[in-house]
């Protein structure tokens, strides 16, 4: 059954009311809405507030004439395409007519008016609106149907990232939270199938009995403010046994709103972070035992440091005024045999020289013994006095004052270029003496020695080296050479009493420095030691360990 078009509005403009009801009569009974205007302006006002399908308007108006009404209608967006077929009495006059087509009329009707031709002409008008109109529903309709398929997209777009979301996503309507949505994740996390159309006291009345839990939809619902809370607790059956499971969430609850903006429901968005808050807790209470060992052990460390450090100083105590106390009668034994042997030396037979000259040795081997011993009480007692020292110059210095020791030998020295550094002079010396002296004793078998003096600088710090190519040592055996009275030759071999290289390292330690070495049987040995770096502009001063 084809649909009965809707009628069509005519507006109807003459200042003679017979003419508008002639116009009527001409016009009646085919279905048609009729509107009369008696003047300009009242057309005007008509054609405002409604949509014509034409409009009949005389030429001659008392207020204004139809041609003038005319564009003024042509002016205005709403009434610019509405067609205005005017009326004329006027025969022969061809300058109204185009007058009236250059301001926007689309026909001329000349009076007396031919009913047949007034009927076909407002019947083309009213065709052609009718057509406008059902293209325009037309086309209004095929909108409204792309926009509702593109909204059943969106909806079955957003249903499926919902129901896929890493997040249990639920969505409760109205004041009762009927449940209108609910993911997979939801239902897996609550143990059990979500009715949809159920209430939320129904689904989880565990959940439901807690107030807290309430209070948040509620004040969601009733406010149309999100909420949003981190690490809440809640809890409910899990299981299906009856027995109560806690939880952790960070949840966000967002207002549902209706097309007039009216909250009707609450979407619940929640990530279950249980585990990580037990692991997070478990490890704050490690860390909280573990401070308290800390703590505990920081103590005791303390403590045992202090006995350390006092029992040091009575050994360093003890050292010191043994060696003190052993340095005049050795002196003394030195001296008396050596008198004897002169006094006495022609009168003893070869055995008694011999015994002799072994306890001079042994005297004299003490009393080098006790000086070194002394030496290694005073680098722990002495007080560092702190300046700028040239390694390069020092290293001439100790090399020249050994350079006795050299008579006969073939050394070829590579010194390379040495910094300048912050250090106790005196002390400083000690240790490259004590180093280039080694070098020097342990290359003495060989018949072209190498000795090598070194620096590099590494972060915070810098390294010197003194390298040979003399009898070296074996790796394993490093950690001797710097113990006091460690010793990896016998006095035969090579003359010494094993305190040289600990007073280097206590040197250098008290520096902030450290020592380390490096070597090979038959290979010679490389000895290191660091210094810290130091300020330019730092100044000489005394330093207290």
């Amino acid at each position: 059954m084809l649909d009965t078009p809707p009628p069509a509005s005519i507006l109807l403009v003459d200042d003679m009311p017979a003419n508008l009801v002639a116009l009527e009569a001409l016009l009646s009974g085919y279905g048609h809405r009729l509107v009369r205007a008696a003047s300009g302006h009242e057309a005007l006002r008509c054609a405002l507030l409604e949509d014509f399908a034409v409009i009949l308007m005389d030429v001659r108006l008392g207020d204004m004439s139809g041609i003038d009404v005319t564009a003024m209608l042509r002016d205005r967006e709403r009434t610019r395409h509405t067609p205005v077929l005017l009326m004329t009495a006027a025969s022969g006059d061809d300058r109204e007519l185009l007058e009236g087509y250059a301001h926007g009329a689309v026909d001329y009707l000349r009076k007396p008016l031919v009913a047949e031709v007034l009927r076909a002409k407002v019947s083309v008008f009213v065709d052609l609106y009718r057509a406008r109109g059902a293209v325009k529903r037309q086309e209004e309709l095929l909108r409204a149907r792309e926009r509702e398929a593109l909204e059943s997209a969106h909806r079955e777009r957003l249903h499926h990232l919902l129901m896929q979301a890493p997040a249990s996503i639920a969505i409760l309507r109205g004041p009762d939270f009927i449940y209108d949505f609910a993911n997979p994740l939801y239902e897996r996390i609550v143990g059990r199938p979500v009715r949809l159309g159920k209430p939320l006291r129904e689904v989880l009345p565990e959940v439901a009995a807690q107030p807290g839990e309430m209070e948040r939809l509620r004040q969601v619902l009733t406010t149309g403010q999100p909420f949003e809370g981190h690490e809440l607790v809640s809890k409910w059956d899990r299981h299906g046994t009856g027995t109560l499971t806690e939880g952790y969430f960070n949840v966000f609850f967002q207002p549902v709103r209706d097309e007039q903006g009216r909250v009707t429901g609450v979407l619940t968005f929640a990530v279950e972070v249980t585990e990580q808050v037990l692991a997070r807790h478990k490890l704050e209470g490690l860390a909280h035992e573990l401070n308290q060992l800390n703590a505990g052990l920081e103590h005791r460390v303390r403590e045992r440091t202090s006995q350390l450090q006092e029992a040091l100083q009575e050994l360093e105590s003890f050292s010191y005024s043994v060696s003190h106390d052993l340095r005049a009668p050795l002196r003394h034994i030195t001296g008396f045999a050596q008198l004897m042997e002169r006094r006495s030396g022609p009168m003893l037979d070869d055995t008694s020289r011999t015994y002799l000259k072994t306890i001079i040795t042994a005297a004299q081997q003490g009393g080098t013994l006790v000086d070194d011993l002394l030496s290694f009480s005073r680098m722990g007692r002495a007080e560092l006095r702190q300046s700028r020292v040239s390694l390069q110059e020092l290293v001439g210095e100790v090399r020249r004052e050994l350079d006795a020791d050299t008579h006969g030998r073939s050394i070829e020295w590579r010194i390379g270029s040495l910094p300048v550094v912050q250090a106790d002079a005196a002390l400083l010396r000690q240790v490259i003496r004590n180093l280039i002296g080694n070098a020097m004793k342990y290359t003495r078998p060989k018949s072209q020695a190498v000795i090598e003096v070194g620096s590099r600088e590494v972060p915070g710090a810098v390294e010197v080296w003194v390298r040979d190519n003399g009898v070296g040592f074996q790796m394993q055996y490093v950690d001797k050479l710097f113990g006091v009275f460690q010793r990896l030759h016998t006095v035969e071999e090579f003359e010494g009493t094993g305190i040289g290289l600990a007073n280097v390292r206590r040197i250098i330690a008290r520096h902030g420095g450290r020592t380390w070495a490096e070597g090979a049987v038959g290979q010679g040995a490389t000895f290191y030691f660091s210094l810290p770096c130091a300020a330019p502009d730092m100044k000489d001063e005394p330093r207290r360990d």
